[in-house]
This record gives structure tokens, C-alpha cells and sequence, in this order.
């Protein structure tokens, strides 16, 4: 073997062993309690991971009973856009799915209620304003001095869960102070005059950072027997990470679902 070859070889190996921290940067993490609106008992947690892969923008969140044990987890890709990403949800309990993937240049929703069930799916165009599951917080803070300002209406909300939009408006509902903290609460509710009778749902961010702070409204996560839970979800800032080791991140990528607690 030449001395130039060799050198080849080295090369390839070290760009090889440094390929993982190219691919995979800016590693963030935070967790997340989501209690229920009644009585605030404690129905399960959050844990997430912000991290940037090729240049794309990442969002993993693993769901963990009260006693810490997984039962779900979701993967978000900003690829078709930071407030319209792909995603992909799986409840280990029951085996629902649901998720929204590009698939030959066109977007499609998908859900699947049990394991046992057919995946059901659509072919969705998206619209202009469109927020799809966890891009609501980029489009929040993208458009956040219009919704303080005068909202914004109508809000074309991509629901995995009904294979279709549900039309929203949103404004800035209030300021708060929340632990010391300054947070600017915006709603989303359903727009046309009916929307005052249903749900809608609250989010609170730190008037500084921007980032979320408190979510009240309903859950992505099913009760028993499928019934949608309304839930308050705090989401505390002392508990906010950076640099955080690739290796967590791809343990909580593949850690097994055995969790089977009950959510009312």
C-alpha cells in the first residue's frame, strides 16, 4: 500500500468517526407534566429532544407514565417545514399511530387505531397558514407580533386524529406572570361565532425566550376508550438542557415502550 493511499485511509476513517457530530447538532432537551384540568393529578410525562440532523431540523418526544415508565413516542421532521412537519406518533399501549408523511411529493394523513386495525389515510394539500401537530410553536413565534397584535384568522389546523383540517383562529388572549416569569398567552379556538362553546386550546410563552411555558387544552395522547383528555401541560424551564449527549438521544430513539399505565 502507497504512502498515499495510506493516507486516504486515515482520512476516510476520521472523517467516518466524525460523521455523528456533523449529522447530529445542537442537541436541547426539556420535559414536560401534563396534569389533568379537574383535579391536577399527574396523567403522564414528556420528554424531548430538539437537535438538528443534515440540517434538519428534529423533534423527539418520548411519553412516560407517572412512574417514568415509556409508552409512546413521536418523531417530528421540519424537512417540509418548520410549522408543517412530517411526523409520526406511536401509542405502544394500544398500538394507535397517527402522523402526517410525504410520500411522492404529495402530503398524506394517516391514522391507525389499534394494532389490529387498517391504517386509514388521505392526500392533503396544504393551505396558507397551515400548522401541523408540534409546528405550532415555530409558527407561533414566526407570526408572534401578528398575534398579538390583531390574530390571525383562519388558522387551518391539519388533524392527524380526523384525517383533516379543523379551521382555527388565534390571538393573544392575556400576559401573566408565571414563577417569576413574564408569559404572553395566546388561544387557538375554532373559528366562526360557535367557537366560544368548544374547545380551544391555551398557550402560554415566556415573553422573552418565546418558548413554551404551559399548554391547557386537549391532549394528543387518548384516555380509555379513546375518549379525548383535556389536559394542562407545564413545562418548566429549570428543566431545560443544551449540549445534551447524542447518546441520550438515541437511547430514548429506541428505548422499548413496555409502559402500560392507565390514563383516564
Amino acid at each position: 500500500m502507497s504512502i498515499f493511499t495510506r493516507l486516504l485511509v486515515r482520512w476516510a476513517a476520521a472523517i467516518a468517526a466524525i460523521t455523528p457530530l456533523v449529522a447530529y447538532a445542537g442537541v436541547q432537551s426539556y420535559e414536560g407534566y401534563a396534569y389533568s384540568s379537574g383535579d391536577d393529578k399527574l396523567l403522564y410525562r414528556e420528554s424531548h429532544w430538539l437537535y438538528s440532523r443534515q440540517g434538519v431540523g428534529q423533534h423527539l418526544i418520548v411519553y412516560r407514565c407517572p412512574d417514568g415508565q415509556p409508552f409512546g413516542r413521536k418523531n417530528v421532521s421540519d424537512a417540509p417545514g418548520e410549522a408543517t412537519p412530517d411526523f409520526e406518533m406511536l401509542d405502544a399501549r394500544s398500538g394507535y399511530r397517527e402522523g402526517v408523511r410525504t410520500r411522492d411529493g404529495h402530503r398524506e394523513v394517516f391514522k391507525k387505531t389499534d394494532e389490529r386495525s387498517p391504517e386509514k389515510s388521505a392526500r392533503v394539500s396544504l393551505r396558507d397558514n397551515t400548522i401541523i401537530d408540534a409546528g405550532i410553536n415555530a409558527f407561533v413565534q414566526e407570526h408572534w407580533d401578528s398575534l398579538s397584535n390583531n390574530g390571525i384568522s383562519p388558522l387551518p389546523f391539519l388533524v392527524a386524529s380526523r384525517l383533516g383540517y379543523v379551521d382555527f383562529s388565534g390571538h393573544k388572549l392575556r400576559d401573566s406572570v408565571i414563577d417569576g416569569h413574564d408569559i404572553r398567552w395566546f388561544r387557538m379556538s375554532l373559528a366562526g361565532w360557535y367557537g366560544f362553546a368548544l374547545p380551544h386550546l391555551d398557550m402560554g410563552y415566556d415573553l422573552q425566550t418565546h418558548e413554551l411555558r404551559e399548554y391547557q387544552g386537549p391532549s394528543n395522547i387518548p384516555g380509555k376508550g379513546f375518549m379525548p383528555l383535556t389536559v394542562r401541560i407545564d413545562l418548566p424551564p429549570g428543566q431545560r438542557r443544551q449540549d445534551v449527549p447524542l447518546a441520550e438521544v438515541e437511547q430514548a430513539a429506541s428505548v422499548p415502550l413496555t409502559g402500560r399505565c392507565a390514563i383516564p
